[in-house]
């Protein structure tokens, strides 16, 4: 803010570190800084520039009606919705894929590479096959029955026919 759009007695919002508080200009020292008072905690604190203002506060109410009128506006130029795109596939997902064109039991390093080959899914990561393992089992651990998932024997994991 400037010092010329000021006023003693207003209400301002005033940037302390990574925060905002709002305060109440009280006065002006000769020296030309500004004692404000802060309106959660009432006390005062000396402004030494301008900067530390950011703008006029502005209540719980004002914003939400400010929401309002910005939503209002945008909805006579909203654009209609698009169709939703192909969006990644999960590795989970990825998995079931693999596995209900194999039909037997695969563990995630072969998972893994057909997921690559097919191009169900694609990541940078250094352990895939690490995350995948990991991911089954949790489904497994959390959804117990209801798991999409079944582990044939060490290392390898089958579709659960439903």
């Amino acid at each position: 803010m400037k010092k010329e759009e000021i006023k003693i007695g207003g209400l301002y919002t005033m940037k302390v570190g990574k925060n905002t508080t709002a305060v109440r200009i009280m006065s002006q020292n000769e020296d030309g800084h500004w004692v404000v008072c802060n309106i959660k905690t009432n006390k005062e604190v000396v402004i030494k520039s301008a900067n530390q203002l950011t703008g006029v506060y502005r209540t719980q109410s004002d914003k939400a009606a400010q929401v309002e009128t910005h939503t209002d506006e945008s909805s006579k130029t909203a654009k209609p919705k698009q169709e939703p795109t192909l969006s990644k596939t999960g590795i989970l997902a990825a998995a079931l894929l693999v596995l209900e064109e194999e039909g037997k039991p695969l563990n995630c390093p072969q998972m893994v590479k057909l997921m690559f080959e097919k191009g169900y899914w694609k990541t940078d990561a250094k352990t895939p096959a690490a995350t995948l393992h990991s991911a089954i089992s949790t489904e497994i651990k959390k959804k117990g029955n209801e798991s999409r998932f079944r582990k044939t024997e060490r290392g390898k994991f089958e579709l659960v026919k439903q």
